[in-house]
């Protein structure tokens, strides 16, 4: 293991022995740094720092680094690497939500690498953000993509190294979110996303829209009174994209609205790799949005629209994929385009 960029560049670190350690690979270190870019001066901190490589490459680049790690076999080594590359930094051997929560200062930029399994890192990153300046990222490792929100904390990015995947959360900003799809229909796939980014931004405005490439099997007034009937009573707006005489009017309707996120609800790979490409025009028109990503949960990963019509057309129930507050509604719709066949 040795250090891949910096000043430090080709020192080499001492490691743990034994097969269930996982340090952080020097590939996958060396992408994350060049993801981060310039971090020179930056409050750096390497939580569960195990043998302390993240930490002192962001040293080696001229980050100024806290190392923390409840285990003191971890911290002494940790110690040990940077007494062997000649230098200093603050070491805590503490267990992590207590370092955070004692913590007398704020970082730019948190690794966060706990073991793949351990049961608090929902708490975790719903901690962290109290620690993270303004403006902050935050790299969370883990074998999956997170699911669901953090408090806090908004996802940007995500990438695989090997086993490792690298979340990137930026530090949340207060404003509302939109949620825009043809929703054709709406599923409890766009139901969970949607709920938990009432939870995460206070409001969200849906947004009822067509897709060129798509005929849809319902109209566009079917698909708004569905997703209005599953959110009745939710800090949800629901627009029609036809409602506006242009783009630019719907643009100043968000901005006027507070609306600082657009969100994108993930099943898997091949959504986010659809997505991130959409993300650079959606900045362009709308540079006020940030884009924020939320991946469904294992219950939600198979459920889409497509499933949904296709159970339509083989004559099958699709009821259990469409939100509870919208079934009524959706059956009455059923039954109508069912007489007019």
């Amino acid at each position: 293991m040795r250090i891949v960029g910096g000043a430090l560049k080709g020192r080499t670190l001492y490691e743990f022995r034994g097969e269930e350690i996982r340090p952080t690979s020097d590939n996958a270190r060396e992408s994350l740094f060049n993801i981060l870019g310039d971090v020179t001066g930056a409050d750096f901190l390497d939580l569960f720092s195990g043998t302390g490589a993240v930490g002192i490459e962001a040293a080696s680049r001229g980050a100024k680094v806290v190392f923390n790690d409840a285990s003191f076999d971890s911290v002494a080594l940790t110690r040990a690497n940077l007494k062997r590359v000649g230098i200093s930094a603050e070491t805590v051997c503490s267990d992590s939500l207590s370092f955070i929560k004692s913590a007398r200062k704020k970082f730019d930029i948190i690794f966060l690498d706990p073991p793949y399994k351990s049961p608090i890192i929902p708490e975790l990153l719903n901690a962290v953000s109290g620690i993270l300046k303004d403006g902050g990222t935050v790299v969370f490792e883990n074998e999956t993509p997170f699911c669901g929100i953090a408090q806090g904390l908004v996802l940007k990015d995500v990438r695989r190294y090997g086993r490792a995947v690298l979340n990137f959360f930026k530090k949340q900003s207060a404003g509302a979110a939109v949620y825009a799809g043809t929703f054709d229909p709406i599923t409890t796939g766009h139901y969970d996303s949607v709920s938990e980014a009432v939870k995460a931004f206070g409001k969200v405005l849906v947004v009822v829209g067509e897709n060129p490439k798509k005929t849809p099997f319902f109209t566009e007034s079917e698909r708004a009174e569905t997703v209005r009937a599953a959110f009745s009573g939710e800090n949800v707006e629901v627009l029609k994209y036809s409602d506006f005489k242009s783009e630019k009017e719907y643009a100043d309707y968000l901005n006027s609205q507070g609306v600082k996120y657009y969100v994108r609800g993930i099943r898997d790979k091949d959504d986010f790799a659809y997505e991130k490409k959409a993300e650079k025009r959606n900045a362009d028109v709308y540079p006020f949005i940030t884009t924020a990503y939320i991946f469904c949960n294992d219950l939600e990963r198979g459920v889409s629209s497509t499933k949904v019509k296709n159970l339509i057309k083989k004559g099958k129930d699709a009821t259990a994929f469409i939100p509870s507050g919208a079934r009524e509604i959706f059956g009455r719709i059923m039954r109508e385009k069912e007489r007019t066949e």
